[in-house]
């Protein structure tokens, strides 16, 4: 054998070692290929399972909405991710983005409306991955001042067989686009996702359930105990507030003029109050047909709407207060409601969940149910309370006056037979305190038989302004009252006669240096009232200013203003004048 044919021969053992060798080579690199992939792919998988597990910690929905966005970008390691609620007209009702700077926010005109592609994915509910979002056909481009976004992943969340929302991811962080893998991960986050949130929709349903049946106890409670009605309108307004998490509350009711409310409650803060300022409470509100709230008080069918994204409410009422997300409800049953009950959050607030309707309706109803029966049962005391007045005024008349008059009676056919003239004299004047008894008794018997619910009595005012004159006299003045005075004086002489006794008070207590006041005030063919002391009487020095307007008073109304000065001091000023009959309670007769 040549020299060359053996180097032939070593050539060809060493290609023979070389194939094996190139092969192991390969084999050990997709090996090694593999084994990346299996561990990359373990991370995910655990990355998931962290991820399941930290969406599932804390049952609140805002916050638990937010961890699921967070947790769904960094899965998939997107730039941008988003979570759009759908709402229940099929709308985009809220859009949680992150991975967005403030700045960034700020300068979005607004949030995408849940058209285009965002849309696509409403209307279809399946997975979409895109390699350029404005590539699509169904592209709409983005809100001005929304930064660029190109590659493309969405996934809708679902909870039993209802499309809860979509997530919606952006921008690969390494500019690749993303994967089936990519997809997979979401939609098994998306699966868990639906789970946390149902859980998350039936604590909160259980809570607002538990606050209901607490509220609807409370209530009760007070209206059993006696407590207002008023105060239970507060009550209900500021439970229902809490119930929902609204910024402001308010409770209104029919007003005296047709299609109109009149706000009975306001419960929330005073920047809420806008035009109708902080005097909130007895503002008139329309609730004409057209209207939001004339809609719902008139179909009993409560209402929820975005004022903000709306034409406002038809009165311009909840516009003004600048609210977003409103709940309107009936306050009471569909076919008899008192009023409705206006629940509200600022702009840009959530909106209210479907739950909550189904539980704040039987709650209004029963709260309008019990306030009905508390205003009956008030009703009913005040029927009683009258009732009893009547008994005790036909009492003191029939018994008491009869038998105080019958003894008068008897005394004074004694005087004429008692020869000692001091015994006799103390008799008359027994007569005499057993007259002033009996006018006493009688006016009694008048303010027992004035219902008083056109407002302040008369004989009040004048007994609080007699009383209220003890401060500056240094004394209590003496009232004596006769007839029917809360019945037989209108208004309008009503008026006179306060003005004229307040400017008599004034000037005994200036001028008159006196120990002691006697103020009558009778009822017969006129009124008449009679203000004297036992001061220094009516002097020249003293101003009769006071006088002059209360004889100006006097001949308004067709009366007079008469002066006297007794020689031994004293005054007595007696203004009278005739009475306007009105057809009132006659005057109770002995």
């Amino acid at each position: 054998m040549s020299q060359t044919d053996g180097v032939r021969t070593a050539h060809h053992g060493q290609d023979r070692l070389s194939l094996p060798q190139v092969r192991l080579d390969d084999l050990l690199d997709e090996v090694r290929s593999r084994l990346s992939e299996i561990s990359a792919g373990q991370e995910r998988i655990h990355t998931l399972l962290e991820a399941v597990v930290s969406i599932g910690e804390g049952l609140e929905l805002d916050p638990l909405l937010v961890r699921i966005t967070e947790t769904a970008a960094s899965l998939v390691d997107a730039r941008y991710g988003a979570l759009g609620v759908i709402g229940p007209d099929g709308e985009m009702s809220r859009f949680i983005p992150v991975g967005l700077e403030p700045d960034e926010i700020a300068g979005i005109a607004h949030w995408p409306k849940g058209e285009g592609v965002l849309g696509l994915l409403i209307k279809d509910p399946r997975p979409l991955r895109l390699r350029e979002v404005r590539d699509h056909p169904e592209s709409r481009g983005f809100p001005a001042g929304h930064p660029p976004m190109h590659t493309f992943l969405g996934v809708p969340i679902s909870i039993r067989d209802q499309v809860f929302g979509n997530l919606y991811m952006t921008d690969k962080r390494d500019g690749a686009e993303f994967t089936g893998d990519d997809e997979l991960l979401l939609r098994a986050l998306a699966t868990a996702a639906g789970t946390a949130i149902e859980n998350a929709q039936l604590f909160a349903q259980t809570q607002s359930r538990e606050t209901w049946l607490d509220a609807s106890g409370q209530i009760t409670t007070r209206l059993l105990s006696g407590a207002p009605p008023e105060e239970v309108l507060r009550l209900v307004a500021r439970r229902a507030r809490g119930m929902v998490d609204a910024d402001l509350a308010v409770i209104a009711m029919p007003g005296e003029e047709p299609d109109t409310l009149t706000v009975r409650v306001w419960d929330g803060p005073e920047k809420h109050s806008g035009a109708v300022a902080a005097g909130a409470r007895g503002a008139t509100l329309t609730c004409a047909p057209h209207t939001l709230l004339g809609r719902v008080y008139r179909s009993g069918e409560p209402v929820q709407t975005d004022v903000s994204a709306s034409d406002g409410d038809g009165t311009g009422f909840l516009t003004r207060l600048g609210v977003g997300p409103v709940l309107v409800l009936p306050f009471g049953p569909p076919d008899g409601a008192r009023g409705v009950l206006v629940l509200a959050r600022g702009r840009g607030g959530g909106d209210f969940q479907d739950s909550w309707l189904s539980m704040l309706s039987p709650f209004a109803d029963q709260a309008a149910v019990a306030l009905e029966l508390a205003e009956a049962r008030l009703d009913s005391e005040r029927l009683s309370v009258l009732e009893d007045r009547d008994r005790i005024a036909r009492d003191l008349h029939d018994t008491v006056i009869q038998r105080l008059y019958a003894t008068a009676i008897t005394l004074m056919g004694t005087v004429r037979r008692i020869e000692d003239t001091v015994s006799s004299q103390r008799v008359q004047n027994a007569v005499d305190d057993l007259d002033d008894t009996i006018r006493q008794i009688r006016s009694t018997i008048f303010a027992l038989q004035s219902s008083g619910e056109e407002g302040p009595w008369l004989r009040s005012r004048v007994l609080d302004l007699v009383n209220s004159a003890s401060e500056t006299l240094g004394f209590a003045p003496r009232l004596l009252t006769q007839g029917p005075i809360d019945n037989a004086v209108d208004e309008a002489v009503g008026e006179h006669l306060v003005a004229v006794l307040r400017e008599l008070l004034s000037n005994a207590a200036r001028h008159a240096r006196a120990t002691a006041v006697d103020v009558e005030l009778s009822v017969g063919e006129e009124l008449v009232l009679r203000v004297s002391d036992d001061g220094r009487g009516i002097t020249g020095g003293v101003s009769r200013s006071g006088l002059r307007n209360a004889a100006s008073r006097a001949e308004e109304l067709g009366g007079r203003l008469s002066v006297t000065s007794g020689p031994g001091g004293g005054a007595c000023v007696e203004w009278s004048v005739p009475l306007r009959r009105t057809g009132g309670a006659g005057e109770v007769r002995g």
